[in-house]
């Protein structure tokens, strides 16, 4: 009985993990997408933070959390589409629309998306970390 049950538990755990790489679960991690451990960092590299800022009608400044929940793209959903983006950044108006959609009462005037990038030597991180501005769109 005890076999069994083993051998239960190992199909079920091998049926999450691919279902999981099969569908992008990042959400399930550890089990989710294991493609960000597939490549080796360069030690003298960079690390790159992408975000999204925006700036309120009445002139505050909001992070804008990059989720499928609050803004209907993801960090990595986003930096695969930078290119696109610099190209035509009235792309991000969907963005706009679901986040305040899910803030209700806050509109935002513009949209900034900024990267933080951390130096590394030898694998360890060199100095204070450069703040890039990427693009800034205007809400229509």
């Amino acid at each position: 009985m005890q076999r069994a049950w083993r051998l239960i538990l190992g199909v079920v755990m091998v049926a999450v993990l691919i279902t999981a790489q099969f569908t992008s679960g990042n959400s399930w991690f550890p089990l989710g997408t294991l493609g960000q451990y597939a490549y080796p960092r360069d030690p003298d590299g960079a690390v790159i933070n992408t975000y999204m800022t925006g700036t309120t009608t009445v002139g505050d400044e909001v992070r804008i959390g990059l989720t499928a929940r609050s803004a209907g793209v993801t960090r990595v959903e986003l930096e695969v589409h930078l290119s696109e983006l610099a190209d035509d950044p009235s792309m991000l108006a969907g963005i706009a629309e679901v986040w305040e959609g899910n803030h209700p009462g806050v509109e935002l005037e513009t949209m900034t998306v900024r990267q933080t990038v951390h130096r590394m030597i030898d694998g360890a991180l060199d100095g204070e970390p450069e703040e890039r501005i990427v693009l800034t769109w205007t809400v229509e």
